[in-house]
């Protein structure tokens, strides 16, 4: 058994039968110096380590495979998605991991690499990192889909800016979440096809980190489309609402008519209006104007306006 050296041994998470996992959480520190001279780790990969936002890949070195996964975080009250980058340098008798700063993903896979001697190979550490990844994308889909229900409940109900904006931002979401579920199905389908003897070993284990991005990828677009369907919901319950105001403002205006008639036409200055000096003039013309207006009122009800 090679004996680890002691400048990359405080980095050293777990090691069994020869086989050793490395975790750095300071990208920045030098740690990934230290471990890309021990393991003759490429220059480029460490430098995708030390550059936040690396869309997922998966890069084939001599002696090593670098792969970055891209963890997904939905932020409820932004109704927004954002995604982390996990970085996995992998060969035939070690695996690195490299996160900017704590990763849980590697806290929950390491009790397990310590009570599991089968944890004890690259393709079966990578799945279960990989699993644990992609593991908490239906979770993050069940939050969105929640926020849609909640949403659709208020889009026909109280339509307004602020739930327009609230389905703009999670359409955009949505639209982050596949993005990343597509590089991730390209770097799964990727694994699937390697020729390494160690790898296609485990290939049923990957093939079921494969079959989980595929079935998160179907639920964001069944999503997109219910939240397309909301979003029509939304512009025709608004059209409807502005419809239905403009009706009454309009039977208002048009009720108003007969008084604006009357008492612009008894505002002409002339001598010999009809009733214009009769002490019941006022009376007869507010009778009239009233009777005018319940008339409009029945006309409009019986043609079903109203």
């Amino acid at each position: 058994m090679t004996e680890t050296p002691p400048a990359i041994a405080r980095y050293l998470l777990g090691e069994r039968n020869g086989f050793r996992w490395f975790h750095v959480e300071n990208v920045k520190g030098p740690a990934l110096t230290a471990l890309a001279a021990e393991f003759h780790l490429h220059e480029l990969a460490v430098e995708d380590c030390r550059s936040a936002g690396t869309r997922a890949k998966i890069e084939e070195y001599e002696g090593h495979l670098f792969i970055v996964v891209n963890t997904l975080h939905f932020e409820s009250e932004k109704d927004s998605c954002r995604f982390g980058e996990f970085d996995i340098f992998v060969g035939k008798d070690f695996l690195i991991t490299v996160h900017d700063g704590p990763s849980r993903t590697a806290a929950e896979v390491k009790p397990r690499f310590a009570a599991e001697p089968k944890m004890a190979q690259p393709a079966r550490l990578l799945y279960a990192l990989l699993r644990v990844v992609v593991g908490r994308y239906m979770p993050v889909l069940d939050t969105i889909e929640e926020r849609m229900d909640a949403i659709e409940e208020q889009a026909y109900a109280r339509p307004s800016p602020k739930i327009l904006a609230e389905i703009f931002s999670l359409k955009r979401a949505l639209i982050e979440f596949r993005r990343v579920c597509t590089t991730m199905r390209e770097v799964s389908n990727q694994l699937l096809n390697r020729p390494e003897p160690w790898i296609r070993s485990q290939q049923m284990y990957l093939r079921d980190v494969y079959d989980h991005v595929v079935r998160a990828l179907d639920f964001v677009d069944t999503y997109r489309d219910i939240l397309t369907g909301i979003l029509d919901v939304h512009l025709t319950a608004t059209a409807n609402r502005t419809n239905d105001i403009m009706k009454v403002l309009t039977i208002f205006a048009t009720i108003a008519t007969p008084f604006l008639l009357v008492t612009s036409f008894y505002g002409m200055n002339f001598e010999n209006l009809p009733l214009l000096h009769n002490p019941l003039g006022a009376i007869w013309a507010t009778v009239g104007m009233l009777l005018a207006g319940a008339g409009m009122l029945w006309y409009f009800k019986r043609k079903g306006w109203l």
